[in-house]
């Protein structure tokens, strides 16, 4: 006897999702690929490899000495292998199942418009100024993804959480906002007090993460995927509309 469901039959169809979906693949595989790169060549410890990682991650001051470039190429460097790691394993988990909905180039768009999103989202609301901390790591893309997935399959329950995606991705956006306006360095009146209270009670590590760099992603996601789901213009929708006109 033979059996054709349960965790080998999920696990059967998520691989063979994975492999017909190139660009997830080539995204994954570009991040992973640039980061063993750099960790070949010494890490970001060694002088000339940190001088890449200035060149290309994203700061206030290099946008506003007009390197444009950077907010776009920040996405495809990264700090440590974990941190590259989970970044494609999420792309690889969330970007295959949009290319199975809407199309490689489509999440491609999705992906690349959240690392622009995510940079807007730091550049506009990360704490500390012109010394905010250099950013990398593809994760305004991640959460672009998902903001998209959500919107998408609003009525979808996204395992292992027991919620729709419409409820996950409303709370995605409130939480990654509410943290990156809590910031204490934002001294935002209200807000950096709970930001306080946060560290205070050994939360600080919170802190470490891209919060407002998330927001930015996740906005970007939301909008692209209400921008798909827009009433589009038919022939018949546009005869609709001109007989309910001549009606009046």
């Amino acid at each position: 006897m033979k059996s054709t469901g349960g965790l080998f039959s999920i696990a059967s169809d998520n691989l063979r999702q994975f492999f017909r979906s190139p660009a997830s693949l080539a995204i994954a595989g570009i991040i992973v690929a640039i980061h063993g790169w750099l960790m070949a060549a010494g890490g970001p410890l060694k002088p000339s490899v940190w001088a890449v990682y200035e060149t290309l991650g994203l700061t206030r001051e290099g946008i506003l000495a007009g390197k444009i470039w950077k907010i776009l190429s920040y996405g495809f460097v990264h700090g440590s292998w974990c941190h590259v790691l989970l970044n494609a394993l999420f792309v690889l988990l969330v970007g295959s199942r949009i290319e199975s909905i809407v199309g490689h180039r489509a999440m491609l768009k999705a992906a690349l418009a959240g690392i622009v999103g995510g940079a807007a989202g730091h550049l506009l609301l990360a704490a500390g100024g012109h010394n905010a901390p250099l950013l990398v790591g593809f994760s305004g893309g991640c959460m672009a993804l998902l903001l998209l997935l959500t919107t998408l399959s609003p009525q979808s329950r996204m395992m292992p959480l027991p919620v729709s995606g419409r409820s996950l991705g409303l709370g995605v956006l409130v939480a990654e906002l509410l943290l990156a306006l809590v910031h204490p360095d934002l001294n935002l009146p209200g807000f950096s007090s709970i930001g306080k209270m946060l560290i205070a009670h050994g939360m600080g590590s919170w802190f470490e993460m891209g919060h407002a760099c998330h927001f930015g992603g996740s906005l970007t996601g939301w909008i692209y995927g209400r921008w798909l789901l827009r009433p589009r213009t038919t022939l018949k929708r546009l005869l609709a509309d001109r007989k309910r006109r001549e009606a009046r």
